[in-house]
């Protein structure tokens, strides 16, 4: 079987169905769009599948003690190294492992894949020349011709650009030994030296994750919590938008959640438990009030325009929550029509397509809704990483 590197055009697909899934259920209405956009705002080259601050610097060294090979065989040494690393950090008690779980097998989405995107956001990885981002087997063949003919001082005969920043040090348990994710001092220094760097949407403001790092203490309690705001700059305006949106749309996953049991029962004619409309009307009570604030126009000034769909069900999910109905079938219709664009996966389909898919939704496996998250725990640890360093 032959190993290839994934295009950047199917990494970013896979990136964002990633980021769909790890919110606990599946984007029917397109929710994941202010998910995405306001967590790159605020949080540049994060991903929800990030754990601990120090595969920063470790995907780096692995591909620097790779330096010779290239293609297919550069592929499989990666492969392994990641998969003895991942079994190394079990060794050492670590609970937060990329590729934990699966080893002794190889990772599905090592290190290596996990982080590229974050090591060329935050100035770790150098871009081309043309200013987009290498690929990993580009970097494999820039840190080969490291290696290619020198002169007499050992220098090499082309001028040459290798493909990360300068490296800290590795520590003596690199190649043998415990070895853990907890970030030595000197490599937090680098990486809070190109986090507080990092702009607003490739623009001149700082962004809210650089104003995080640069104020070097550990992650607040939460994202909206006061000391977050404090020091949020410009962005404190968007901070509370962000927050109101993340509520209107765990309601609004809560009311398509409801509102598709309600179609089981009342058209596919079956039993089935009332747990999401029940569950409706704990989050209507617990971030209505919050929901009904958002100023859709002011969301799009702050992430650029949603699909007109998407914006039909934040103004329709207002609208209802402000009339305070019990029932949420005023909003089927907008519901339904957002979720269209599923094509024939779409479950609130009246078709035989969309009764298939409703026969295999479960009410009682299906995750209850919740806000958005906008990536925060990653931060969080991210933040507390470089706080804890030593």
């Amino acid at each position: 079987m032959g190993w290839t590197y994934l295009s950047r055009e199917a990494l970013a697909r896979a990136k964002a169905q990633m980021d769909e899934e790890s919110m606990g259920v599946r984007d029917e209405i397109g929710f994941l769009t202010i998910h995405q956009r306001y967590a790159d705002r605020f949080f540049p080259g994060t991903s929800v599948l990030h754990t601990r601050a120090r595969y920063a610097v470790i995907v780096p060294w692995l591909f620097e003690d790779l330096a010779g090979l290239t293609g297919p065989a550069a592929v499989r040494a990666l492969r392994e190294r990641e998969r003895e690393l991942a079994g190394r950090l079990k060794d050492a008690g670590e609970s937060q492992v990329i590729g934990g779980r699966v080893f002794p097998k190889p990772s599905s989405q090592p290190p290596s894949t996990v982080y590229w995107n974050a090591l060329a956001v935050w100035g770790i990885l150098r871009p081309r020349p043309d200013g987009r981002t290498i690929s990993r087997a580009q970097a494999h063949r820039l840190l080969k011709s490291a290696g290619a003919a020198t002169d007499d001082d050992g220098q090499p005969l082309l001028n040459f650009d290798p493909p990360f920043a300068p490296l800290p040090n590795r520590p003596d348990s690199w190649q043998s030994g415990l070895f853990t994710l907890q970030l030595a001092t000197a490599e937090a220094i680098f990486l809070r030296e190109r986090l507080a760097q990092l702009r607003r949407n490739g623009g001149v403001e700082l962004s809210l994750l650089a104003r995080l790092v640069r104020s070097e203490v550990a992650a607040p309690p939460a994202m909206w919590a006061d000391e977050t705001r404090a020091i949020a700059g410009p962005d404190q305006a968007p901070l509370v938008r962000a927050r109101q949106a993340a509520s209107l749309a765990g309601v609004g996953r809560a009311v398509y959640d409801a509102l598709l049991e309600h179609m089981i029962e009342a058209d596919d004619k079956r039993e089935i438990s009332s747990r999401h409309r029940n569950h409706l009307i704990n989050v209507v009570e617990e971030y209505g009030s919050i929901a009904a604030k958002l100023d859709v126009d002011a969301l799009e000034a702050d992430i650029g325009a949603v699909p007109s769909k998407l914006r039909a069900v934040l103004t329709a999910t207002k609208e209802w929550i402000a009339s305070k109905s019990e029932s949420p079938g005023s909003l089927f219709d907008v519901y339904a029509a957002a979720e269209a664009r599923k094509g024939p996966r779409a479950r609130l389909a009246k078709t035989p397509n969309g009764r298939a898919r409703r026969l295999e939704w479960s009410s009682d496996e299906h995750g209850l809704a919740g806000p958005l998250h906008y990536r925060w725990e990653q931060v969080s640890t991210l933040l507390n990483d470089l706080a804890d360093a030593e």
